[in-house]
């Protein structure tokens, strides 16, 4: 219960702050360049890039609203095909961050 009791003090911090802004980047630099990338380069379906955003954030929600409202099954196949090469980054990442930053 008492896990969550310094979270303002401990956001309005300078380290806090910078921390926030890092988790921040993290989360949409990411989705920025495979979004710009699947549709510059790859040349790729609104369907197979909703999909692909939401395997890159892992979020299932948004997979689901994907699928509610485009026809066909692209966008829960490209979000099988990126979820767990973004999972594996997300792991890689955090634990350089770990590394090089304490």
């Amino acid at each position: 219960m008492d896990a969550g009791s310094q979270f303002f003090e401990t956001i309005v911090r300078p380290e806090g702050l910078l921390w926030v802004g890092v988790g921040f980047l993290i989360t949409l630099i990411p989705v920025l360049l495979v979004g710009l990338v699947a549709l510059r380069m790859g040349r790729l379906d609104f369907g197979s890039i909703c999909g692909i955003l939401c395997g890159s954030m892992a979020n299932p929600m948004a997979l689901t609203y994907a699928n509610d409202t485009i026809k066909g099954e692209m966008p829960a196949v490209s979000y099988a095909s990126v979820y767990p090469l973004g999972m594996f980054v997300r792991v890689i990442i955090a634990q350089m961050l770990i590394m090089f930053f304490t």
